[in-house]
């Protein structure tokens, strides 16, 4: 498909999300390279962001040697899709709402798609670190002064360097977080956005509505989008973020459940537990270990 191809294929999925054609179209082509990963979640953002912000007079000539300037001004050397002049393209297509959010915005954001492997990680510029899960997509602001980040799909761990001079921002659809430095995870779907924080403290908004989430057990916050209520669900979610800190935390849980967690993780056959330790609570820290030796210490543990 020619660039004009692409946008048209891509609006007329994101207009029509509930037929089954299109949308299966979409996930094949998806499927096919990131180059188009990174070009649907700028286009979507593009075509969401339109949407969200009031009118204004559009100048269409002054916005087309607006946005061939911010083109030109890419750094030598540095790789130039072809999706970039598609998203010019869609933003004039906008031209009522969406040509102020691109002219304002557009050269300010870096959009960064997760590589289809089992973790991917990111490094932002203020030296925190994020772990994405495949075909996760998100973006940050250039310069990275403010410390902000939106959250456009999937799953997300971030270890958040500590600022207290500046507070670390994530968007995530129609909800806000801020933190000053902690470690949460943050998964996304159409219908809900879930928050569980594992260090520090994050302050979650939406629609009026905040929740605080403490580390700690009850660290967990789910938020409707379309109801725009937070749930806080009490439970311990320490494990459930294992695939990005490869940490494994038992707090006076029972041996079948830590057996359980364990098989889960390093993807062996189920642990055969004795009948009369099942319950046997345990306090146990499993630290990127390899399977044979977190399997040694489940054992020494269980005979104390």
């Amino acid at each position: 498909m020619n660039k004009k191809d692409v946008t048209e294929f891509v609006i007329d999925c994101l207009t029509d999300a509930g037929n089954t054609d299109k949308q299966a179209a979409l996930q094949r082509w998806l499927a096919m390279s990131e180059d188009n990963r990174t070009l649907y979640a700028e286009l979507k953002h593009l075509w969401e962001a339109a949407a969200a912000v009031p009118p204004v007079p559009f100048d269409t000539a002054a916005g087309w040697e607006e946005l061939a300037a911010g083109i030109r001004m890419t750094a030598p050397g540095k790789r130039i899709f072809p999706w970039k002049a598609v998203a010019a393209a869609v933003c004039l297509s906008l031209a009522g709402a969406g040509s102020w959010w691109w002219q304002s915005t557009a050269a300010v954001w870096k959009v960064y798609v997760a590589r289809d492997i089992e973790k991917d990680s990111l490094l932002l510029p203020d030296g925190s670190l994020v772990y994405l899960k495949p075909n996760t997509s998100l973006q940050y602001k250039q310069p990275f002064t403010e410390r902000t980040v939106m959250m456009l799909t999937g799953e997300a761990y971030f270890d958040v360097v500590s600022d207290p001079q500046r507070t670390f921002t994530v968007q995530a659809k129609e909800a806000t977080l801020r933190v000053l430095g902690t470690a949460f995870n943050i998964r996304m779907d159409d219908q809900q956005t879930e928050v569980i924080v594992f260090q520090g403290k994050v302050s979650v908004q939406q629609q009026g509505a905040q929740l605080v989430l403490n580390s700690g057990d009850g660290n967990k916050g789910v938020l409707d989008q379309s109801a725009g209520i937070i749930t806080h669900p009490q439970g311990n979610y320490s494990n459930q973020c294992v695939w990005a800190t490869h940490d494994l935390s038992f707090e006076n849980q029972e041996a079948v459940i830590v057996a359980s967690t364990i098989a889960a993780y390093y993807g062996i056959p189920e642990i055969k537990i004795a009948e009369n330790l099942k319950h046997k609570r345990i306090t146990l820290r499993l630290h990127k270990m390899p399977v044979e030796q977190a399997l040694e210490i489940l054992a020494a543990v269980l005979e104390e």
